[in-house]
């Protein structure tokens, strides 16, 4: 049993939300949402996009949403047909109040949500504040679309891919995963003795994902997979980890076969922040 303490979350989080948390049929609000663009791409998800924004914006975010799918799909998909399954609503907004006014139609008043953006699987229904950053798009896309593919996926490794998108770059050979704002977090955790070890991160369940210390489940499932990348074993880690039971058990054994911790530790040490 893990007896450190835990921490209260400063800020926050992009999350994906259960269905069961949102038992319902499909909201008569998201069908006045205007569309966008429809994406189909042969055999992937559907995804259409929904939103009030400027034409010139509209291009932009339909370019990032085929390129996010384009790479998720190329590195961490299977061949598996998502074609058939009904389309993905992805609901851009433009502001923190017109996304909050979105939320409170669709989900009530008393509704506690990410002012950034969150996926809800049940009703396939993306959220996503572009106003205050695309990385939202990014983030809560990701969800979407390992979702389809991925229905077991871990929470930690669920948010931990989704963060990598939320802070990347498109480059000619894909994204690239960039330092961003949560290795403060990881630092403070780790300073406090908060941060989880190899083992506390394979038997994490949602509950500590989203817990009181999801600050730094977040930061700890989102370096861990930067440092992967960083090596070149993201992609080889990932393929491995679905070749069996997403067990405890085996999570932890191949955590350790590709995670030094230590030297993860240390790695994150020397990182720096971007110039801003």
């Amino acid at each position: 049993m893990n007896s450190k303490k835990t921490i209260i979350p400063a800020v926050v989080l992009t999350l994906v939300l259960p269905g069961s948390l949102l038992a319902g049929e499909r909201h008569a609000r998201v069908d006045r949402e205007p569309v966008l663009v429809r994406i189909e791409e042969e055999g992937q998800t559907r995804i259409i996009l929904r939103g009030v924004i400027k034409k010139k914006r509209a291009r932009r975010m339909e370019r990032l949403a085929r390129a996010v799918q384009r790479d998720i799909s190329r590195r961490f998909l299977t061949d598996k047909d998502k074609s058939g399954l009904p389309p993905v609503d992805l609901c851009l907004f433009a502001s923190t109040r017109s996304n909050r006014a979105f939320v409170v139609e669709v989900f009530g008043e008393d509704y506690d949500s990410s002012d950034w953006g969150f996926y809800v699987p049940r009703r396939r229904l993306v959220v996503a504040n572009i106003g205050a950053s695309r990385g939202n798009l990014r983030h809560e896309l990701t969800h979407a679309l390992l979702d389809d593919d991925f229905p077991d996926i871990p929470a930690w490794l669920n948010e931990g891919l989704g963060s990598l998108y939320g802070s990347a770059v498109r480059t000619k050979k894909g994204f690239k995963f960039l330092v961003n704002y949560r290795l403060r977090h990881l630092r403070q955790a780790l300073k406090a003795g908060l941060l989880p070890d190899l083992d506390e991160l394979a038997n994490s369940t949602r509950r500590d994902v989203y817990g009181l210390n999801s600050l730094a489940y977040y930061a700890l499932s989102r370096y861990l997979l930067l440092y992967l990348d960083r090596r070149g074993k993201l992609d080889e880690f990932m393929t491995k980890l679905r070749q069996g039971p997403l067990t405890p058990a085996r999570q932890l054994k191949i955590l350790k076969e590709y995670v030094d911790y230590d030297a993860f530790i240390d790695w994150t040490k020397k990182l720096r922040f971007p110039a801003v």
